[in-house]
């Protein structure tokens, strides 16, 4: 994130259908749309929440997501009970082609999507690096016919949307975020185009704060600066904070990746709790990059593994220790995610383009079992969200017919996304039992 030449994992989820459904309110109720809040909090107003791309949508008795086909974006829904996926919108004969209907967000713009407390949130922000406009003293102006940051509030059948923020112009927000009642903690940045020689551009972010947002009124505060800093977690009403402290200027290398990379592995990393009542800073927990390379926060501490290490280890929170939870088949194995007490771990194939073998640790027994769900295109099968009961799973791509691009080379195009329910025991099983979802059309 803090270097365009870091090589960066970029999944792009082209989802959706090729028709549209035009379904009266009366029959999207029988989906059960949660249609009307019932005013009840499922967080409690001093409790702190993370919301981040794995738990955007942990919604108990669905999955709200943004389908992008055919060069627009809709809200969907997929109900657990019915197994079917609607427009969120409840107007007859709607073609949820434009702003009049209530799931129809636009094209152009980059968008996020997440749940907290009954209520759904919408982020537009212009996608990095669609068009650039350079003012003198290469700052990046991201207005320039693009849509600033904006979250919007609605209800969770799309009604009542309203804007609640907007960031100031030529700064961005994105996921992660920390909820907590109605307020909004997230970093603020803005970008500058750098020269790596060779008439080679990249962008990087000149300037990052950690703000409050106080969605009540739209206004918000600044807490610090933070421009290697990232938010991972929360724990005792605190904010948990990664920090890389690199040796060298990451943008001084230009093109040089390895010496990016080296840089990278041997700079310190601090892991950090920020009370923000007292707006008081404790480091917890520091070491070399390389020693961190995979790093989660999962309830009291973090978990992690290093790029030449064969164990997961872990570092206690409450007792300031760390501890050798188990010896990996593997060196430098990489964390998948970390949830319902279990982490699960992975290899990449000796290309590094393709998974290897993939593991998951039981925390509370230690037992350590070999995992082998596959979707279709032989990834990890992901987990979108979860209940008590079930996990919400990605079982492939739908693709259309082959044709020929340009060069002469065979392709094919994303045209919609398989999707199903799996109950959490039959996925730590490995057992391929999938409840399949009908996606709308």
């Amino acid at each position: 994130m803090k270097k365009s030449i870091l090589t960066v994992l970029v999944v792009l989820l082209i989802v959706g259908t090729l028709c549209f459904i035009c379904i009266p309110r009366e029959k999207l109720k029988k989906v059960n749309i949660p249609f009307i809040n019932n005013g009840k909090s499922e967080v409690g107003k001093e409790e702190m929440k993370i919301i981040t791309n794995n738990t955007a949508s942990d919604y108990k008795n669905g999955y709200f997501y943004i389908n992008n086909t055919n060069n627009k974006k809709n809200i969907m829904y997929f109900d657990y009970d019915s197994k079917k996926e609607v427009f969120l919108c409840n107007k007859p004969n709607c073609e949820h082609h434009s702003s009049t209907c209530s799931s129809y967000i636009g094209s152009n713009e980059f968008s996020e999507l997440f749940y907290y407390n009954n209520s759904l949130y919408l982020l537009y922000s212009s996608a990095k690096g669609e068009s650039i406009s350079v003012s003198f003293g290469g700052v990046v102006d991201n207005n320039s016919n693009q849509t600033p940051s904006t979250i919007y509030k609605m209800n969770l059948d799309g009604t009542e949307k309203q804007k609640i923020f907007i960031a100031p112009s030529g700064a961005k927000i994105s996921m992660p975020f920390v909820m907590k009642g109605n307020i909004l903690y997230g970093y603020l940045e803005k970008e500058k185009l750098v020269d790596n020689g060779g008439n080679s551009l990249s962008t990087t972010i000149s300037e990052r704060k950690l703000i409050a947002i106080h969605l009540d009124t739209g206004k918000y505060e600044e807490i610090k600066e933070g421009l290697h800093e990232s938010l991972i977690g929360v724990y005792n009403n605190k904010l948990v904070i990664q920090e890389i402290d690199y040796i060298k200027d990451p943008n001084s290398f230009g093109d040089n990746t390895d010496a990016f990379i080296n840089n990278l592995y041997n700079s310190r990393i601090e892991i950090k709790l920020l009370n923000i009542e007292t707006k008081k800073e404790e480091i917890v927990m520091k070491d070399v990059y390389k020693n961190l390379k995979s790093l989660k926060f999962y309830k009291n501490g973090i978990y992690f593994v290093g790029e030449e290490s064969n164990n997961l280890e872990y570092f206690d929170f409450s007792t300031r220790k760390k501890q050798i939870l188990k010896e990996l088949p593997e060196s430098g194995m990489t964390i998948v995610t970390i949830i319902d007490d279990k982490i699960l771990v992975y290899s990449y194939k000796e290309n590094n383009t393709s998974i290897g073998f993939a593991y998951y640790i039981d925390l509370v027994s230690k037992e350590m079992s070999k995992f082998t769900l596959r979707d279709k295109d032989k990834q990890l099968m992901k987990i979108l969200s979860s209940n008590d009961d079930y996990y919400f799973v990605k079982l492939g791509n739908i693709y259309g017919d082959e044709y020929t691009t340009w060069a002469g080379t065979k392709g094919q195009s994303i045209i919609g996304v398989n999707y199903g329910l799996i109950k959490k025991v039959d996925y730590w099983s490995s057992k391929e039992n999938y409840i399949k979802m009908t996606n709308a059309g």
